[in-house]
């Protein structure tokens, strides 16, 4: 029992340290609404100025102090007013890569400065050794000081958020930055100060950690995955969580790794202090705690945490994937010439360049065309390298057969890492798929146990059909074999990017709420983008380690992982060339080649990727590959002579006679809905309450009530978009509804356009009527060798002719007026063929004509098509003009329901919503 105090003492004091970074990561998110993954190269740097630097200056310790909490806390700054401050209209992508670019170019400059060594040094605080327990591992006296240090550090920043002008301030701006900028609060000063405060915590942090770990620029930039962890489970809001989340994580840990052994009530699964018959070490397991933590939390809340966004997302722009034959030949013969005639060790690094290019290609597929942010690919890549390694040295398997083998199993591991993500986007997805990194490299790729550590993984010479490829023998053939690769897997994706899939994908991305009331399925659309991104990872890993004859797999680490987002970045992540670009970057390649030719080393390819990046993030987020795409569209066109792109409309013509083309017709049954006693509550708030209504084929019903009645919550509940209360019935025809998804309600016919519209700007405006086509499941394998775009349905042709989108269907929805917009996102919900068609406030912002016009173009949805419509809206001229029947609702509870007359006339009604100005409107009407 002593014992265990005693260890349970000293994990205190480790999370006591990591919530010292943590509270930092919370205060800069409070402030500005960002996850600083920068957050532990500032404890880095500020640990080697006291115990490096202010010793060579021979500064005394109290000088040590304010140098080395001064200068992260000047690189705080810098990272807001320099960097952060320009991009609050970026995507939440591009604010978490702006962070990793920090990230990158601190940890890279500490390597240049310092080194990769790792030295012990003594804490400046008291650190006598106490025997508190009897036992006999005794307790650093620091140990308790950073204990209460962090327990007191964390009372006083709950008091200055709760009683001081500063955190109400910071309270203010976190929940309405506009407003309070309105009233004379500048949001960029606060979140400074928030941003200056969270560095000087993270140098402390970095200065009393490094005595219990060691001075290693790696170890302490970490520091911040563990850190992440603890902030995630306080939700980067609660003090007080983020403190107690990160004490458990410092005494599992502690706890694991002390009593993981071979005897007692684990000895049945351990041999040798290590577990599973000596697979895994009890380091392993206890440092994969935190991150453990990191997946439980998220797949257990099941929604996003607070991830604010002060405007909407702009994520950087794509591709077209278009191949053009003649520039693909000449760009592989140039390839094939330069490796010819190249130096070996330039061989060499291009096929170090073409490998991580495979690996960037993963990213283009989960992050750029699907929107998915993954920080686990370079984890991927070496489980592939790992298991196709395993193969050829313990079962003599062949390289094809084990590389094969190695895809298919690293796509299984893609597809579970798909499965907690399902319930998390965004940061929290980074989050997440960080921890799982973290994971996967704790537990096999940095376990000696697994990957014969320092000898690696024996695997003789790389043999393809009799043709030695051995990466020290022969770099050229190694590189004309990954060359190959390159091009098959670049016109797979190419192919899948122009694809009926490729619109999913790029639907998801671009609106996940609006793809699942299309009838999208998010779960396989997420699945099938993982899967497809682990196994291109695991075919670049295998290519990128197997240059080798010992696969040596540390260079797959999560800093890797980070540094895999950065260079896919700055090559375009969005386009298929910009992995090429992107793989330039990696260590070994030609970007470290060049530098190498001007007595450069790793580190410098480091830094210079680092600073690239924010260069890039802050000029142009679509990377170097958009710019190298408009710069030859823009020779292309002026050769040509302006000559015009073929019309994306001749890819799915739209028939002359398009309105009158048959429908499949459903039973009148079928196009049905019935509601009762459909209740939605939001905690202590009732916002819906036992409405109960019945549109039919054929009949438009107008919702209408005073703002605030619960009008969008009905529609969003019977989508499936909010959760009901038990007991209430959605019935469309004979199908009961209540437990389905939004996606399946809406396949089911059930379908819903939004107030806010909620379009897909990144397809134009036939892809976005395209993207309601059904496509089969076996579509998602075939469009990587023959991409087919679905054709428009019946409907959909239908709606083009009905709304006059025939001109419009090669434009971006950006690019039309809002009228036009609002008249897309019906069209788009009628082009999915529904039963019942539910419109949020359809002519919100249209003026006098367009509004007749669109109340017209309703009620020949009605009449012509059969369409059952629940239409919210509150101009009453427009209700007027199309409703067969007026539903009213007050205060969550429906007051009347019946023929418009009738209903207008209602003193319930006039007195609830029409007003006693508004009786009279109706008799005149």
């Amino acid at each position: 029992m002593n014992d265990l105090l005693t260890f349970l003492i000293l994990g205190l004091s480790v999370g006591a340290v990591y919530a010292l970074t943590a509270q930092g990561l919370v205060l800069i998110y409070r402030g500005s609404g960002v996850v600083n993954f920068a957050q532990g190269a500032y404890s880095m740097i500020g640990a080697f100025l006291f115990y490096r630097v202010a010793p060579d200056l021979g500064l005394p310790q109290a000088a040590a102090w304010p140098l080395a909490l001064g200068v992260p806390a000047l690189l705080g700054a810098a990272t807001h007013l320099l960097l952060m401050k320009h991009l609050r209209r970026a995507s939440a992508l591009v604010r978490l890569v702006a962070t990793l670019g920090v990230f990158a170019l601190l940890v890279g400059i500490g390597y240049q400065l310092w080194g990769r060594g790792q030295d012990l040094v003594v804490s400046p605080l008291p650190h006598g050794t106490h025997h508190v327990f009897g036992a006999e591992a005794g307790i650093g006296e620091d140990r308790f000081w950073v204990i209460g240090i962090a327990a007191v550090l964390t009372l006083g920043l709950v008091a200055l958020f709760r009683w001081t002008p500063f955190g109400r301030t910071t309270e203010a701006i976190a929940e309405n930055p506009v407003a309070a900028a309105a009233l004379g609060t500048s949001p960029d000063k606060v979140a400074t100060a928030n941003w200056v405060l969270g560095a000087v915590l993270a140098s402390l942090a970095g200065i009393l950690v490094a005595p219990i770990l060691f001075l290693s620029v790696e170890a302490l930039a970490l520091i911040v995955l563990r850190s992440l962890a603890a902030a995630l489970v306080g939700r980067f809001v609660s003090f007080w969580r983020t403190l107690a989340a990160a004490l458990v994580i410092g005494v599992v840990e502690t706890l694991l790794g002390r009593y993981i052994v071979d005897e007692g009530p684990l000895a049945p699964l351990v041999s040798d202090d290590r577990l599973l018959l000596g697979a895994f070490t009890a380091q392993s397991v206890s440092h994969s705690a935190a991150f453990l933590m990191i997946v439980v939390v998220l797949f257990v809340a099941g929604r996003n945490l607070p991830v604010r966004g002060e405007l909407l997302d702009r994520l950087p722009v794509l591709g077209s994937g278009r191949i053009r034959l003649p520039g693909l030949l000449a760009a592989v013969a140039v390839t094939v010439v330069v490796i010819s005639v190249v130096p070996a060790a330039w061989a060499a690094s291009i096929q170090v360049s073409l490998a991580a290019a495979i690996i960037c290609l993963s990213l283009v597929v989960v992050t750029g065309f699907t929107g998915q942010i993954s920080l686990a690919q370079m984890g991927l890549a070496g489980t592939g390298a790992w298991i196709a390694g395993k193969l050829i040295q313990t079962q003599s398997w062949p390289f094809v057969p084990a590389l094969i083998a190695a895809v298919v199993i690293t796509t299984v591991v893609g597809v579970v890492i798909a499965v907690p993500a399902l319930r998390t986007r965004g940061v929290n997805l980074a989050l997440l798929t960080f921890g799982l990194s973290v994971v996967l490299s704790q537990l096999i790729l940095q376990n000696p146990a697994l990957t014969g550590g320092l000898e690696g993984i024996d695997i003789g010479k790389l043999n393809l059909f009799g043709w030695e490829l051995d990466g020290f023998d022969h770099p050229r053939r190694l590189a004309f074999v990954t060359l190959a690769v390159v091009v098959v897997v670049c016109v797979a994706v190419a192919n899948v990017r122009r694809s009926g899939t490729g619109l999913r994908l790029i639907a998801l991305r671009s609106n996940e709420r609006a793809a699942a009331a299309l009838g999208l399925n998010s779960a396989v659309i997420k699945v099938y983008a993982f899967g497809l991104g682990a196994a291109l990872a695991a075919l670049g890993g295998v290519f990128l380690a197997f240059r080798q004859q010992n696969l040596v797999l540390t260079e797959f680490s999560p800093f890797s992982s980070v540094q895999l987002v950065v260079y896919t970045v700055i090559g375009g992540i969005g386009y298929v060339i910009g992995a090429l670009g992107g793989g330039s970057f990696a260590p070994g390649g030609v970007g470290g080649q060049i530098l190498h030719s001007f007595g450069l080393g790793t580190n410098a390819l480091e830094i210079v990727s680092g600073a690239m990046l924010l260069m890039i993030i802050l000029a142009n987020p679509s990377g170097m590959a958009f710019e190298q795409v408009r710069a030859v569209t823009a020779v292309r066109e002026r050769i040509t002579s302006g000559k015009r792109r073929e019309s994306a409309s001749a890819a799915a013509p739209v028939p002359a006679d398009a309105g009158d083309v048959p429908r499949a017709e459903r039973p009148a049954s079928a196009r049905t809905l019935e509601v009762s006693g459909l209740n939605v509550r939001f905690g202590r708030v009732q916002a819906v309450d036992d409405v109960s209504l019945r549109v039919g084929p054929g009949e438009v019903v107008a919702l209408i009530g005073p703002n605030g009645a619960g009008k969008t919550t009905v529609i969003d509940a019977l989508t499936g978009f909010v959760s009901a209360e038990r007991g209430g019935r959605i019935r469309l025809g004979d199908q009961a509804l209540e437990d389905w998804s939004a996606a399946r309600r809406a396949q089911a016919g059930l379908v819903r356009s939004f107030q806010s519209l909620e379009l897909f700007e990144d397809l134009t405006v036939l892809e976005n009527l395209l993207v309601t086509s059904q496509v089969p499941a076996l579509r998602y394998v075939t469009d990587l060798v023959r991409p087919r775009r679905p054709r428009l349905t019946a409907a959909g042709q239908a709606a083009v002719q009905e709304f006059g989108l025939a001109d419009d269907l090669d434009r971006f929805p950006g690019e039309l007026p809002h009228g036009r917009r609002r008249l897309l996102a019906i069209a788009r919900a009628v082009a999915s063929d529904p039963a019942v068609l539910l419109l949020d406030e359809p002519a919100a912002g249209l003026g006098e004509e367009e509004t007749a016009e669109l109340a017209r173009l309703i009620r020949r949805l009605a009449d012509n098509l059969g369409i059952a419509v629940l239409v919210i809206e509150h101009d009453m001229s427009f209700v007027q003009t199309c409703a067969d029947r007026i539903a009213v609702l007050n205060f969550g509870r429906l007051i009347a329901d019946g023929e418009p007359e009738e209903v207008l006339r209602d003193p319930a009604v006039v007195e609830a919503y029409l007003g006693t100005d508004a009786q009279a409107e109706p008799e005149r009407a």
